[in-house]
């Protein structure tokens, strides 16, 4: 058990190396309305991806400006349209618009869909997944009486748009894997987790030092009282995101969610915060909330489907964030009265921890400029 930690330990500073934006993960939003009249869509996808496909910030300066995106309207129009058919339907391109979700720039682009006579239509979507297989397509199909919402990946990449059907369980299903994927793709996300693991087994006694705990189950509750507060905690924010009552812009969530990993290393060192852990867990979870709020909320979704589609996303942040619990915790039980560990590894886990928390909220703090 100890040799695994020890080569945990030696991995963690490849963290350095990781994008300091871990939580922007790779999404557009495709949004397409179907009647008798025939189909109109609008699909959004952010600027950051656009310009790594197709290159927008052409002297590399860090800046899209609004004429360097309308000069690329053509290139932006032929890679994106390369990568979205519909069976029957010729998609024309209406308006190059922007968008900011969650202080996120996005290109809007309108389009309308000559299409023929068909049994059934079906939408095939292909956009960056050639570039970044982690990339989702978060689509919304509505009609008159009906409306469907999917999440596209490069093992679910086409959809019916004819077939609307009132089961809504697919599409639960969809979001509760969209949440296990922000979790397992969210390095400070699982890095914040990864802290409080570190000491799962232990309490805190009143000199403020760690003490372990007797019993599996009684570390197996407590970890799951903890992760079980943050995920309502970053529900209750996602959730107010989502129904747009709440805007946080990312370039301020970002350094703030940097900020909580250290505040909890360093609680791991020298007492800090509250001694319940679930209090602190729920807390800094209001925190990480904010930082899925691009997660949902251009999608459009109505009341109910917003609701369904809350639940699975939850749902999922919950298995994920267990998941990689169940790895953790076996581990730190079984070193839990170890002296190596108490002593050295867990402190020096804890510090290079840190250490890339530090070089996150600098390099995002760097952006604020």
């Amino acid at each position: 058990m100890l040799r695994l930690l020890v080569r945990l330990l030696a991995l963690a500073p490849a963290l350095l190396a990781h994008d300091a934006r871990a939580h922007l993960s790779s999404d557009s939003y495709l949004h397409i309305d179907v009647d008798a009249r025939g189909l109109r869509g609008q699909w959004d996808i952010a600027l950051r991806d656009l310009d790594a496909a197709v290159g927008l910030d052409a002297p590399e300066d860090g800046v899209v400006t609004w004429g360097r995106l309308k000069a690329r309207r053509d290139a932006i129009e032929a890679y994106a349209y390369a990568r979205l058919a519909i069976d029957g339907c010729a998609l024309q391109p209406l308006d190059l618009l922007v968008d900011y979700h969650a202080g996120a720039a996005y290109a809007v682009l309108r389009f309308s869909a000559e299409c023929g006579a068909t049994r059934s239509r079906r939408l095939h979507y292909r956009l960056l997944f050639d570039i970044d297989p982690t990339h989702r397509g978060l689509l919304t199909i509505t009609t008159p009486a009906s409306e469907r919402s999917e999440i596209l990946s490069p093992d679910g990449a086409d959809s019916a748009l004819d077939d609307l059907s009132s089961d809504q369980s697919g599409s639960v299903l969809g979001f509760v894997r969209f949440g296990v994927g922000h979790i397992l793709l969210g390095h400070d996300h699982l890095l914040f987790v990864a802290v409080l693991m570190i000491f799962a087994a232990f309490r805190r006694g009143e000199d403020g030092r760690w003490k372990p705990l007797d019993g599996f189950g009684e570390s197996a509750l407590q970890t799951v009282t903890i992760l079980t507060a943050f995920t309502a905690a970053h529900a209750v924010t996602l959730s107010l995101s989502a129904f747009r009552l709440v805007d946080a812009p990312a370039r301020l969530v970002e350094p703030a969610v940097a900020a909580t990993i250290m505040a909890a290393a360093i609680d791991n060192l020298r007492p800090i915060l509250p001694r319940a852990r679930w209090i602190v867990a729920f807390g800094f979870g209001l925190v990480h909330g904010l930082a899925f709020a691009t997660a949902l909320g251009p999608m459009g979704l109505s009341t109910s489907g917003t609701l369904l589609a809350l639940a699975g996303f939850n749902g999922g942040v919950e298995l994920g964030q267990i998941a990689a619990a169940s790895l953790l915790l076996p581990i730190v039980f079984a070193a839990r009265r170890n002296l190596l560990y108490v002593r050295m590894i867990a402190p020096a886990l804890t510090f290079v921890a840190f250490v890339v928390a530090l070089a996150w909220f600098v390099d995002r703090v760097g952006t604020l400029r």
